[in-house]
């Protein structure tokens, strides 16, 4: 038995634990669990924690997160739900505008006119009244589209005779530019703006890191490092950040690069590490339902497109290729069924070409399949990562975008599950609500805003959606044999739960908050309610 000295006990809880039913506390020694068993059979120990009945779960693993992005979004003009009306978000803007320097960008990365009671964006000349003659780049939270004032467009000199880019849109109304941008054609102006400073992107991720630690996430895979500003600029911010002692989370990182820029940058997979993890190469192959760039076969219900895929097919074909012969683990955000169709096609050719067992290729999103996309993705042996809290936010206009069919189709859960397919839980905040409790109950329920359930036969058992979020997140990045389940020998990154989120109907998780966080045994948020012997 573990020396008493080193050792913390966390008594009275409820534990997450098939193999012990009867099991209410448990022992850590050097940052594991040492011991799960009845308080009254608890080994003596240098300290106790007094669980007061609590829930504890497996610390919890946000597989597809964007931390810079939102940190980004603290950093610059917020605008978000609060914003109601395009009189509010214009009445902000020319106030942000008036405090800035006579040349300064004014930016918000939050911004979307889903949150705007007209449900439209703002035009260019709506923009530019306000503006001041300064730039402005309003970015849809995401990052897959913008709306860009007559300043911005002439500084990225794009107008009327300018032609669409390869996987991107300059939006017209009646022949002149409305200041819509998509896709590609979005980073042309956003590339323009300087991004902020070292410090002050540092000290607003840390910021980020902290809320997660209050929900009970313990592991965050950072979704595409470049996204925003570049791979150089925000990949030197990371490295900084690492230099100053990095996160009290376990990291993973998604690159936005393809396989020869890694190797220019000297990049190349770092294998399983428990605390930074560079082993994933991340690729857009179509856009999003919002701005009806996600690629599918049939057009959208409400408009004559079918989205659009983000590079020449036989070009990602050719990375996927190579990237899968270096050892990468490859990740792609797919939306549509097209765009799905076509990764699964690139993952296909990969392994025939250099067969590789265990690659554990990823499907970000995965949000309306085809008919025979989940074999594929079965036979692949590929890891699917959803958004269910996507249903709840976004759910009723995704399914006015892709009408009655698709959308009884939109991120499916039993189906995955019955297939044997890991699903690892994500909320691609800031786009989707950071909680995964919020996205936990979603997987139960499935319900829209509007109360509308999007096919009840695809929900989940709330202990198969916390495993989603647990076991599915761990494997994801190769973790499962460390971390993921309350087990002996398994990391004590636990999470103590201010609610029993296994008892209760879904609407009554979605607040869940964490009274006690703990990595690797070691106490990373507390919100100071439990006490400490």
């Amino acid at each position: 038995m573990p020396s008493e000295a080193t050792t913390i006990l966390l008594r009275g809880g409820r534990l997450a634990t098939a193999t012990q039913r009867d099991a209410d506390s448990l022992l850590i020694e050097g940052g594991r669990i040492a011991w799960i068993g009845a308080a009254k059979d608890a080994p003596r120990a240098g300290r106790a924690i007094d669980l007061d009945g609590s829930r504890v779960v497996a610390g919890l693993t946000d597989a597809h997160a964007h931390l810079f992005m939102r940190a980004q979004e603290l950093l610059n003009l917020q605008l978000g739900p609060t914003a109601k009306t395009i009189a509010e978000l214009l009445k902000r803007l020319r106030a942000a505008c008036e405090a800035a320097a006579p040349d300064e960008w004014v930016m918000s990365a939050d911004y979307s006119e889903q949150f705007l009671d007209e449900r439209r964006h703002p035009t260019r000349e709506e923009l530019d009244a306000v503006s001041g003659g300064r730039p402005v780049l309003l970015r849809r939270t995401g990052g897959h589209l913008s709306v860009a004032n007559s300043a911005a467009l002439q500084r990225a000199q794009l107008d009327g005779t300018t032609a669409d880019p390869v996987g991107g849109t300059i939006e017209r109304s009646n022949g002149r530019l409305n200041g819509v941008l998509t896709e590609n054609a979005a980073d042309i102006v956003a590339a323009l703006i300087p991004p902020p400073s070292t410090a002050r992107t540092i000290s607003a991720i840390r910021k980020v890191a902290d809320e997660c630690l209050s929900y009970g996430i313990v592991a965050v895979t950072e979704a595409a490092v470049g996204f925003n500003n570049g791979f150089k600029v925000e990949w030197d911010i990371w490295s900084a950040l690492r230099g100053e002692g990095g996160l009290p989370l376990r990291m993973g990182f998604m690159l936005r690069i393809d396989p020869n820029e890694a190797r220019e940058y000297g990049l190349a997979p770092t294998g399983i590490d428990d605390r930074w993890q560079v082993r994933t190469l991340k690729f857009f192959v179509d856009g999003i339902i919002g701005a009806r760039t996600a690629a599918f076969f049939e057009p959208y219900a409400d408009r004559e497109t079918s989205g659009l895929l983000m590079e020449p097919p036989a070009d990602l074909r050719a990375k996927v290729i190579d990237g899968h012969a270096c050892g990468w683990q490859l990740a792609a955000h797919v939306i549509g069924d097209r765009g799905i169709d076509h990764w699964l096609d690139c993952l296909s050719a990969a392994h025939e070409a250099w067969p590789r067992d265990d690659a554990r290729h990823r499907i970000e999103h995965f949000a309306v399949r085809g008919p025979k996309a989940v074999t594929r993705v079965q036979s692949l042996g590929a890891v699917v990562v959803p958004q269910y809290g996507f249903l709840r936010r976004l759910g009723a206009s995704f399914a006015e975008a892709v009408g009655e069919v698709r959308a009884e189709r939109l991120y499916p859960g039993r189906t995955l599950r019955d297939a044997g397919i890991v699903v690892a839980g994500s909320s691609d905040h800031p786009i989707g609500p950071l909680s995964p409790h919020l996205g936990i109950a979603a997987a139960i329920d499935r319900k829209a805003a509007n109360g509308r359930v999007l096919n009840a036969g695809e929900a989940l058992t709330a202990v198969e959606a916390l495993t989603a979020y647990t076991e599915g997140g761990a494997f994801a990045m190769g973790h499962e044999q460390r971390r993921g389940r309350i087990a002996v020998g398994q990391y004590a990154d636990l999470a103590v739960l201010d609610r029993d989120i296994l008892a209760l109907p879904s609407e009554a998780i979605e607040p869940t908050r964490a009274r006690l966080t703990l990595l690797g045994g070691e106490t990373v948020f507390s919100d100071g309610s439990l006490a400490t012997k």
